[in-house]
């Protein structure tokens, strides 16, 4: 299985045409690329109004059309200012003609061969409290039926980061706790800030991908390792400020991240293995 990982895309700015194509071009270069993931804030600055909004067109559509993929995507923040219903069911619309635009709902999961996504809404501020547990109990179960080697949890919300959102909001490291109580995952995909970094989290030094680079330029000032240390659980293993895309290849045997700078220049490789 290959894919695209991205976050934070929707800006309908430079930035974005500019990791659009790139990601064009890492397609080109691995040609079994599958699919792209976008780990929300799909439409800046507040979202849609409704499936008839237009910025469908001008921060997607438009901008993508160049990408023959299914695209699998999360709510993000600025995804909630409006009406975040408006993504899942533009999935359903038929504006979604080429069915490129995928969110089932606002939490679900997408099988792959070798691994499996399970995506979940972490605007908890946002959420009652019956809703984060329905959440939590329905991706506790997917997990678990989960026969695949790897298991990806891609949220928008940063767990650990050393950019300037830091990290987790207390419902947010709850619902983290309580899953990992339950179930095991081997990384946890997200965006919220406008930066790439890959952390190490908890005990169990779970990989954090943080890839919220597809849309605006990130201010490098923004650099806070001592506030992500405040947790004392973490190890901060790669950063970087440029805009870009991260590639993602698994089989039953490993797992690899390779991130890109928009000029498809190679960052920083990690691999897994089993």
């Amino acid at each position: 299985m290959e894919c695209i990982l991205i976050a934070d895309t929707g800006s309908g700015e430079p930035e974005q045409y500019k990791v659009a194509t790139s990601i064009e071009n890492l397609i080109k270069r691995y040609p079994k690329i599958s699919s792209v993931i976008i780990a929300g804030d799909n439409i800046y600055p507040d979202g849609c109004d409704d499936i008839h909004d237009e910025q469908f067109n001008t921060k997607f559509r438009n901008i993508y059309q160049n990408i023959n993929l299914p695209f699998y995507l999360c709510l993000g923040n600025h995804d909630y200012h409006k009406n975040a219903r408006s993504q899942v069911d533009y999935t359903y619309s038929q504006y979604n003609d080429d069915k490129k635009w995928n969110m089932p709902s606002k939490w679900y999961t997408k099988n792959f061969p070798s691994c499996d996504f399970f995506f979940i809404d972490t605007n908890f501020e946002w959420l009652s409290e019956s809703v984060i547990q329905k959440q939590l109990r329905d991706t506790v179960k997917s997990i678990k039926n989960s026969n695949k080697k790897w298991k990806v949890l891609c949220g928008h919300h940063t767990w650990r980061s050393v950019g300037g959102h830091g990290n987790a909001e207390p419902r947010h490291e709850m619902f983290m706790d309580d899953l990992l109580k339950r179930v095991k995952i081997n990384l946890y995909i997200c965006g919220h800030d406008h930066c790439k970094s890959l952390i190490m989290v908890g005990k169990h030094k779970i990989p954090t991908l943080v890839i919220g680079t597809g849309g605006k330029y990130y201010d490098e000032s923004y650099f806070y390792v001592d506030k992500m240390k405040e947790e004392d659980d973490s190890v901060l293993e790669y950063f970087s400020p440029n805009i870009g895309a991260c590639y993602m290849k698994c089989d039953d045997k490993s797992l690899s991240l390779t991130c890109y700078n928009e000029k498809l220049q190679k960052e920083y490789k990690y691999t897994m293995k089993k």
